[in-house]
């Protein structure tokens, strides 16, 4: 009887070694996903601020500039992409490859980072989460080779960077564990997966967690950059007047969720007929994005900046012109995926949110903060269907006491019928293979 207590409590501290091991690794991992994120970011940021801020005051002709600048940028994307086949993986491809392998192609990493660069450089309506998950992952993978872990560890460590990846990009550390474990209806259940949460994978994914934004927020400190939503503050505390209005902006939300995938469906389509032609296909969204971009500026780049200039000028705004950029960063978002300008769309769809969230707060008169909350929620929960990743992405943007809001408008608007969500997906696996088969050289 001693013999087997003993027994049992030598693999229980083995087990906690090795746990302790494993998460010393994670920590490393999501330190130098920190480090590579903040080094993209900053890389991007320079580019940009030459590109659209120091060049365009040299040469002057600004909606002729936007319009040359954008179409040079699709055709560079279009001939990369002829060459390298089709990058980058979104979030989603690269967890379900992820899954699926139960490793990551970490041979042509640089290919990926430039890859995920272009279309950000070049002013596309993106969020730099897409190829900076692949780029982790993949990094994660090599060192997981390295080290020689197996299976369902090699995994781990790589969903644990994915984790860290996407705290520091959206400066939200509980974006990345709840969204590793959250799934939808469709998938295997709502909220946690009582099969996946275990203590050990736990401390991996917070190691790898705390490792990221420890390297993040010293290189921020010493040198700048970094990304990260912007923080959102109450004029007044919510009252039974902005209460009353609740349904209507969740309302309003689930709407943006509706053209969302209405337009993702329709340029889904229409990208299919050019999906033989790179160059023409992803010319054709520069050339969209720059027109856009003209007629509605705040349509262009990621838009998480654009919601601070926002949030100062939302007043000096007509209703029209709110609810338009919104429409307009929903369509052109869609537009930039589908025409060859791959990248991620938390940060835009975030921002059309927020758009709309105004526009209603000039209609109604209700507290302006409460109601981006329950908007911004509304249209997110409604396209991922993942109440508690919503709130986990929002949490640090909105004052504590609107988490109610946010859960409330989130939870609801998963629970409404999203009936393009499967047709979406069968004409991005359709087209998406035929141009992969296309642009990949043999």
């Amino acid at each position: 009887m001693n013999s087997d207590r003993s027994g049992t409590g030598l693999r229980n501290r083995q087990k906690i070694k090795n746990t302790g091991i494993f998460a010393l690794y994670a920590f490393v991992l999501g330190a130098a996903a920190g480090a590579l994120v903040w080094l993209v970011v900053k890389v991007m940021d320079e580019c940009i601020a030459f590109l659209w801020e120091k060049l365009p005051g040299m040469i002057g002709h600004q909606v002729i500039y936007t319009f040359a600048l954008c179409m040079i940028g699709g055709l560079c994307i279009g001939l990369f992409r002829k060459k390298f086949g089709v990058l980058p993986d979104t979030l989603e491809e690269a967890r379900a490859r992820l899954k699926k392998d139960g490793t990551y192609p970490y041979d042509r990493l640089h290919i990926i980072a430039a890859a995920a660069l272009m279309p950000l450089i070049f002013g596309g309506s993106l969020g730099p989460e897409a190829g900076l998950a692949g780029l982790i992952i993949g990094l994660c993978c090599w060192a997981g080779d390295r080290l020689k872990c197996k299976g369902a560890q090699a995994r781990e460590l790589a969903e644990a960077g994915m984790a860290a990846t996407l705290g520091v990009v959206f400066n939200t550390p509980f974006f990345g564990f709840v969204n590793n474990y959250e799934h939808t209806r469709e998938e295997e259940g709502r909220f946690f997966s009582i099969r996946e949460f275990k203590a050990a994978k736990t401390v991996v994914y917070i190691s790898g967690i705390a490792g990221g934004f420890l390297v993040m927020s010293v290189l921020r400190k010493f040198f700048g950059g970094g990304l990260g939503l912007p923080r959102f503050h109450e004029l007044s505390r919510p009252g039974a007047d902005d209460w009353k209005w609740f349904l209507v902006f969740a309302g309003a939300g689930i709407l943006c969720g509706l053209i969302y995938l209405a337009c993702n469906r329709l340029t889904c389509m229409i990208a299919g007929h050019l999906a033989d032609h790179a160059i023409l296909l992803c010319v054709s969204g520069g050339a969209v994005l720059a027109l856009i971009g003209t007629l509605l500026p705040w349509t262009m780049f990621s838009g998480e900046r654009q919601m601070g200039e926002l949030a100062e000028n939302w007043q000096e705004m007509s209703v029209m012109i709110l609810i338009a950029t919104a429409a307009g960063k929903i369509f052109i978002v869609n537009f930039c995926i589908n025409f060859g300008w791959k990248g991620g769309n938390i940060f835009p769809l975030i921002f059309a949110g927020v758009s709309m969230g105004y526009a209603m707060a000039a209609l109604t008169g209700a507290e302006p903060v409460f109601v981006l909350a329950v908007t911004a929620a509304a249209e997110y929960g409604y396209i991922i269907r993942k109440p508690l990743t919503v709130v986990a992405v929002l949490f640090l943007c909105f004052p504590p006491g609107l988490v109610l809001p946010l859960a409330l408008a989130s939870y609801i608007a998963s629970f409404i019928p999203a009936p393009w969500i499967e047709k979406n997906e069968k004409s991005r696996r359709r087209f998406g293979n035929r141009s992969q088969k296309t642009d990949m050289q043999p």
